[in-house]
């Protein structure tokens, strides 16, 4: 199997011309500056200020050392005791500076990035359902932390470089200029000859970044896929096969950085090699200066440690475009989520839903997910009474849950309308709509926190009467006492230090205290043993009282006692009635009864099914 199929592919764009690439870019830049680096031009400034005195300070190293050394050779030694004691003094100076400086830029990048993933998450939270299920969790997850670690390093690196760096070559060159202005013109005419090859290798590694960062989307949603399927892999013997195709990821990733890594090595040796020409450059002019006697000893030791000490800057200058182009890869990705704008969003003049007696109408509903020659659901129609119970039955894939995800907008019905006491859903606040409903589905969500915070997501602002009256209704008030600390246990990723069963009494709790008038019940507890689900139904019986319940069942004997039962095939409602109704007309339900029956031998059958 090819490391292609192992990971997800990621197709690769064409080749853009560099005139518009570059455009691109500083569009991009611009729009990033603008967004996250001016407004914290407070701290910028005192980096800056920081940055000019550290720079001012390594640029008076060599005028130090060429009037010693001037003072030296003549034979001078009273000026002894104050040359080491400016040498100490510009040092200790240095490090104190340094220090600063490096904690105000690494707070800014800290900060930025901080801020960038608050942003980006909540811009997730409060985008479409259909945007957050297109995405794996895992590549979301490497984009809130790969690609925005790419951005705090050329943050930081743009930083470094375009201030603390750029500030330390200006001084040392103006140093150099100030010994010899002859051999300081001969050293720098060698750099322009890098500009080409820098920009070249800066496009190349824009490039690799972006399919680097791409990958490692792809590594981190696998990584997540197989450490929550440790189950399935230990029961079904599958550590070789999981350990392959993790290892396929893991040697992709591998592959990319290292050739991230081998085009920013050409970058350094570039420079290396630049320097050493220098170096040889400057010994070159200075031997015929000093023997001609237009420079001294001490102008050629001060314009050497000028330029030794310029070399690391030089150097993070000229690799700064590399940075650059991975940080601009990342912000593009990040600017990717950011600018999508959600569909499911308050219409114009939305007014706060009003529940009165929370019936919930279905008007010729359409749906599908995109393609509109597929749909989800076709002319849906049903009327709930306020109060009601109607249960949803047919085959998987029917287009039950897709009704239950309609009815709190987390999709927008493509064809016809839903009313909730006569009020279309779309024309009222989202947050007053979702306010009346509570959920609880075969798939329950709970957090690593706390019993009684789970339990209070239900509504936050609960006391702990209130937690603890719902956690006793949902049949679960036993169970937490039993557990080490109660309720305020910690359960644990996903609940997983509590049995199915007690997740289910939870997710039930927590819906017990948002006493919404309206409540989703999608196959609640067709994944719970019998005692679980004897526990679940009776609180759900008492829960239901009362309040507008829409319920989609696997087990047919759980929904017997509905006041409406609809039977959903291909998107479409093919029956309506009660139980006996359905069962009289023998049609669908009636079928679907008997072949439950046919794969349940121990279950009672329901009052007057025929059998054949």
């Amino acid at each position: 199997m090819s490391r292609a199929k192992d990971v997800a592919d990621q197709p690769r764009a064409p080749k853009p011309a560099r005139r518009a690439l570059d455009a691109h870019s500083r569009l991009l830049l611009k729009r990033f500056i603008a967004d996250w680096i001016q407004p914290r031009w407070r701290q910028l400034a005192v980096a800056g200020v920081l940055t000019a005195a550290l720079a001012v300070a390594t640029g008076a190293y060599p005028m130090v050392i060429k009037f010693s050394f001037d003072k030296l050779l003549a034979g001078d030694v009273s000026w002894l005791p104050l040359v080491l004691g400016v040498i100490m003094a510009i040092t200790l100076a240095r490090s104190v500076l340094l220090y600063f400086q490096t904690v105000a830029t690494q707070r800014i990048g800290l900060r930025l990035a901080a801020d960038m993933q608050s942003t980006t998450f909540r811009h997730l939270m409060n985008a479409d359902y259909a945007r957050l299920t297109r995405d794996t969790p895992g590549r979301m997850m490497s984009k809130l932390t790969n690609d925005i670690q790419f951005i705090q390093q050329a943050t930081l690196a743009s930083l470094n470089s375009a201030m603390r760096d750029s500030m330390s070559v200006i001084a040392l060159v103006g140093s150099m200029f100030y010994l010899d202005w002859m051999i300081s013109l001969v050293v720098l005419g060698v750099y322009p000859f890098a500009v080409v090859p820098i920009v070249t290798i800066a496009r190349r590694v824009r490039r690799n970044s972006t399919r680097t960062q791409a990958q490692l989307g792809g590594m981190t949603s696998l990584l997540a896929e197989k450490l929550g399927a440790t189950r399935l892999i230990k029961t079904f013997r599958l550590e070789d096969y999981a350990s392959g195709r993790m290892n396929a990821a893991f040697e992709e990733v591998f592959r990319l950085k290292l050739k991230g890594v081998a085009v920013k090595a050409r970058l350094e040796a570039l420079l290396e090699a630049l320097g050493g020409f220098a170096v040889a450059g400057v010994i070159l002019i200075a031997y015929w200066r000093i023997s001609s006697g237009a420079s001294t000893v001490g102008d050629f030791m001060g314009l050497t440690a000028a330029l030794l000490m310029a070399a690391q800057p030089l150097k993070a200058v000229g690799g700064l475009m590399a940075r650059v182009q991975e940080g601009l890869a990342a912000i593009e990705s990040i600017y990717g989520i950011l600018d999508e704008k959600p569909s499911n969003t308050d219409r114009p003049g939305a007014k706060p839903l009003v529940v009165k007696d929370g019936a919930v109408a279905f008007d010729h509903v359409d749906f599908h997910y995109g393609d509109a020659s597929i749909p989800a659901v076709s002319d849906f129609n049903l009327a709930v009474g306020g109060g009601r119970t109607v249960a949803l039955v047919g085959r998987s894939g029917a287009g039950k849950s897709t009704i239950v995800n309609l009815v709190p907008r987390l999709f927008d019905v493509t064809g016809g309308a839903i009313r909730i006491d006569g009020q279309d859903i779309r024309e009222v606040t989202l947050g007053s709509l979702r306010s009346s409903i509570a959920l609880v589905s075969q798939d329950v969500t709970l957090f690593d926190d706390t019993i009684r915070m789970n339990i209070a997501l239900g509504r936050l602002d609960a006391t702990e009467d209130e937690i603890v009256a719902a956690a006793k209704a949902a049949a679960a008030h036993e169970f937490i006492l039993a557990q080490p600390e109660g309720y305020a246990t910690v359960i644990g990723d996903r609940g997983v230090r509590l049995s199915g069963g007690q997740r289910q009494r939870l997710a039930l709790a927590a819906a017990i205290l948002k006493n919404a008038p309206i409540l989703l019940l999608d196959e609640a507890t067709s994944a719970l043993d019998t005692q679980s689900e004897r526990l679940v139904q009776q609180a759900l019986a008492d829960f239901t009282k009362g309040r507008t319940t829409i319920v989609i069942a696997h087990r047919l004997s759980t929904v017997q006692n509905a006041d409406l039962i609809g039977v959903m095939d291909a998107g479409t409602l093919v029956e309506v009635g009660s139980h006996s109704d359905l069962i009289a007309r023998n049609g669908a339900y009636a079928r679907l009864v008997r072949a439950q029956l046919l794969s349940d031998t121990d279950a009672a059958p329901p009052v007057g099914v025929p059998l054949n």
